[in-house]
């Protein structure tokens, strides 16, 4: 499955923050899009390039 693929499938946060991260938006510029706080960047980050992975890879999807 393709990225863009892969992001159709994600909660919207999650897909808004790796639209974002992979733009080349700093942090403080996600914070302020998303409206939150900047500590929580990061964390959510992660989440949504865990989930990612795990859509990307799941049975039944291609390239998984």
């Amino acid at each position: 499955m393709d990225l863009a693929s892969a992001l159709t499938e994600l909660p919207e946060v999650h897909a808004v923050v790796l639209r974002l991260h992979h733009a080349g938006t700093s942090a403080a510029g996600i914070a302020a899009e998303l409206g939150i706080d900047i500590d929580a960047v990061g964390p959510l980050l992660r989440v949504a390039e865990a989930k990612l992975a795990r859509l990307r890879a799941a049975p039944g999807h291609p390239g998984g």
